[in-house]
């Protein structure tokens, strides 16, 4: 489980069946600000907010890239789930409570804490325990992306552990890819394949013959990892998708090097940019002539072998809902527009469609 303000403790955890992760595997997190909050937690109990954490632990001990290692991470998600609000809000926050700290460290009472009935001892832990109530607001934001949420929580903590970028792929994003990487190996040498892909590490190279770039990658994906190579003509095209945790879909074919399966990547795409040829179908048009025709006219448009990387779903209107029918990649085609205008000049629906929009 990612680190948790209220219920990590300095090392990993064990709860129910999982791990907690704790908080000295924080980066820029130390050991004296990680006792400081520990203590302040054990003394008056979970943190209600933010504000209330800044407000009772040492800022000295646990300063503000510490602070900002936290809220990346996740660590507040259960008290403030918006990373970017309380980024936004730190140097606010924190400087109210650092005058806070001040006043109480000068003896100084909160004039309404004077006119009270209760004694100075008795208002100055009322105050304390409902400070964070009075703390300075901002506007409300729009929190980051998923996206860059889980970057910075890796970038902190080394993994990912909320969640995994790839996990948010529509389901139909798997005719993209027929094979995990977990079964990389079990293909034969030369397989055509295609895969939904993170890239890990990335290194550019230059060939000892001609110094052309090429580069080495590592890929991963829900089920495994794999290495990867892109050789200078692919390179030259595709060069500039290959960035550190840049989802992709990859096409090539499987190589084994030292007796261990990898990527030869000849293409790629980003998700986000990912089309789709969508055929609409109403049930008349279900008949084998029909479909047959259909076909026809796709296989007109795939091109050369391998080279089509456009894939076909049709949607069935069904009586309460839609249904998706999946095309072989033997239909996929090449050109978006031209296969929509012949589809519609031969009387189907047709329209091409996002990936990630879908």
């Amino acid at each position: 489980e990612p680190p948790d303000i209220n219920r990590s403790d300095l090392d990993f955890t064990p709860v129910s069946q999982k791990i907690l992760f704790g908080l000295s595997a924080i980066r820029n997190l130390g050991q004296g600000a990680i006792e400081c909050i520990l203590e302040a937690r054990a003394q008056e109990g979970p943190f209600q907010s933010f504000d209330d954490l800044c407000d009772r632990v040492d800022l000295r001990a646990v300063n503000r890239r510490g602070l900002e290692s936290l809220i990346y991470c996740g660590a507040f998600d259960s008290i403030n789930p918006n990373r970017r609000q309380l980024i936004h809000d730190l140097d606010l926050i924190t400087s109210w409570a650092q005058d806070r700290a001040k006043d109480r460290d000068s003896g100084q009472t909160n004039i309404f804490d004077l006119l009270g009935t209760a004694t100075p001892e008795q208002n100055n832990n009322n105050n304390n325990k409902n400070a964070w109530q009075s703390a300075p607001k901002t506007v409300g934001l729009e929190d980051f992306s998923p996206q860059e949420k889980l970057r910075l929580e890796k970038e902190l903590l080394g993994f990912y552990v909320s969640d995994h970028p790839l996990k948010s792929v529509p389901h139909v994003g798997k005719i993209f890819s027929p094979i995990n990487l977990g079964d990389l190996g079990e293909q034969n040498k030369k397989t055509i394949v295609s895969a939904i892909v993170m890239l890990t590490e990335v290194k550019p190279h230059l060939t000892k013959k001609n110094s052309e770039p090429m580069a080495f990658v590592h890929v991963e994906d829900l089920t495994g990892q794999a290495e990867g190579v892109v050789f200078p003509k692919s390179y030259e095209r595709i060069g500039s998708l290959l960035q550190v945790d840049a989802r992709l879909i990859v096409w090539g074919k499987v190589d084994q090097r030292e007796e261990k399966a990898q990527l030869i990547i000849e293409d790629a795409e980003v998700i986000e940019q990912v089309q789709m040829l969508m055929v609409e179908l109403n049930p008349q048009q279900l008949t084998k002539t029909k479909l047959a025709h259909l076909k026809v006219i796709l296989q007109e448009h795939s091109g050369e072998k391998n080279q089509a990387k456009v894939p076909v779903l049709a949607t069935v209107a069904a009586p309460l809902q839609h249904q998706f029918v999946r095309f072989d990649s033997k239909y996929w085609i090449q050109d978006c527009r031209a296969t929509v205008a012949d589809l519609k000049a031969k009387g189907f629906h047709a329209h091409t469609s996002l990936l990630a929009g879908i």
